[in-house]
């Protein structure tokens, strides 16, 4: 399995390595004592580039300096001796080339989920910063399509999972979702087209502001109790008082007990009460009714 290595250069004007850590840690990623500050695994499916932009939106912000080294077979020496095998030279960020490299990824990744891209190709050849911003507008614009949503693999549970958490009544927007996950926004935006296809999030406008807030599940159906009447008031006051319990019962607590319809209960209770058979105290819904000595 492919592994990509981070080395981090720590400033004083940066952030602390402990903060580092936890960014880190949010895109899985394990710290390491040694040449390397963090390791990530490279599984088959994903692609370097993406890896890469992971990595860069964990630290952006952070006011840090990285580079970024992959390694194949990390424990399998070389024959012959105890060496390891590298397979790809180290990568810096900061050449547009990379940045280029990162984007054509991208939209290689769409092309194959369906989605026509022929315009942002044109763009990333032309204006690199503009095809940033296109590229958001685009992922948006398809974001509840068939093909975006369908593009689901084991990994993405866990993003979905991530978003769905952050979204709560007043919404979120696509920025501060990232900001808080550590993913690129391409994977938010996505992530965000599954929930809304599965139900779970909605999209919508605050000022001017496009924002995502979760669709809370809907409420267990409540069981209507099947009320049994009392044909006359004998039957109804013997099952108000075999209902009442030594310590006494709540209105509620007897309508569930006896089944009988609500007013029923309430003129069983009333000739109870007048009768003497019972007592009262308290008032309303705490109100406790027992039975008289």
């Amino acid at each position: 399995m492919n592994k990509v290595f981070v080395k981090i250069a720590v400033s004083s004007e940066g952030e602390s390595p402990k903060r580092l850590v936890e960014r880190m840690k949010r895109i899985g990623a394990l710290p390491l004592v040694g040449d390397f500050d963090f390791e990530l695994s490279l599984n088959p499916d994903e692609r370097l580039f993406d890896k890469i932009e992971l990595i860069h939106r964990a630290l952006k912000g952070s006011r840090v300096s990285y580079t970024v080294t992959t390694l194949s077979d990390v424990s399998r020496p070389l024959e012959g001796d105890t060496a390891t095998r590298p397979i790809a030279p180290l990568v810096d960020l900061k050449p547009p080339e990379v940045k280029k490299e990162v984007y054509k990824a991208k939209i290689q990744r769409w092309k194959e989920m369906g989605l026509d891209v022929s315009e942002l190709e044109g763009l990333l050849d032309t204006d690199l910063e503009r095809f940033k911003e296109a590229s958001k507008d685009f992922l948006r614009t398809h974001l509840t399509s068939v093909q975006v949503v369908s593009d689901k693999h084991p990994q993405d549970s866990h993003l979905d999972g991530q978003v769905l958490a952050l979204l709560g009544e007043p919404g979120r927007t696509i920025d501060e979702i990232a900001e808080a996950t550590g993913y690129p926004e391409d994977q938010v935006t996505i992530s965000l087209g599954r929930l809304i296809s599965a139900g779970s999030a909605r999209r919508f406008q605050d000022d001017g502001v496009e924002k995502y807030a979760l669709i809370p599940p809907p409420a267990p159906p409540v069981k209507r109790l099947r009320l049994l009447p009392a044909e006359d008031e004998e039957e109804l006051e013997d099952r108000i008082l075999n209902a009442i319990s030594p310590g006494g019962c709540t209105r509620d607590q007897i309508f569930k007990a006896t089944r009988l319809p609500d007013d029923q209960v309430s003129a069983g209770l009333a000739s109870l009460s007048k009768k003497g058979r019972i007592r009262v105290k308290g008032k309303g819904k705490k109100a406790r009714f027992t039975l008289s000595s």
